[in-house]
């Protein structure tokens, strides 16, 4: 039961499950690296396809419009300003590190899907840089438990 919870949990927030794991479940390294990057994989897998399909839908309500009618301007807020630096400064490697630290699995899979969907390789990154995280956090968060 604890791993169904580790998997469900990482599939949504990556960075949260660790000391789930780690302190409350007691788990080993090897399970910890196990389960949560298989609820990783299966969150990257389930936010792609939901994603595609929003991307999809949103372009079917909103066409986009041609003509010679002016363009109202586009407003920025704080949250899309944040996005298009990010997307602008550090590209799909910046979120492929961000995405199981900051971001959400769904949302940077929503991104990467929005910006960089047309390369199937992207989404390899992004998992990539879920299993580098997910050492790094096991091995940081049992160091400090075996110094606790």
């Amino acid at each position: 039961m604890d791993a169904i919870l580790i998997i469900l949990s990482s599939t949504w927030k990556f960075a949260a499950t660790f000391p789930v794991a780690i302190y409350l479940f007691k788990m080993t390294f090897t399970e910890i690296i196990l389960y949560t990057n298989v609820g990783g994989f299966i969150g990257i897998i389930v936010s792609l396809f939901f994603s595609k399909g929003l991307i999809l839908l949103w372009n079917k309500i909103f066409p986009g419009k041609s003509g010679t009618k002016r363009k109202k301007k586009k407003k920025f807020t704080k949250s899309n300003r944040r996005l298009v630096m990010l997307k602008s400064k550090y590209g799909m490697p910046g979120i492929a590190i961000l995405t199981p630290v900051l971001l959400s699995i769904p949302i940077g899979t929503f991104l990467t899907t929005k910006y960089y969907g047309k390369k199937r390789t992207n989404y390899l990154f992004l998992a990539l840089g879920q299993v580098i995280w997910s050492f790094i956090y096991t091995i940081v968060l049992t160091q400090i438990k075996l110094n606790i």
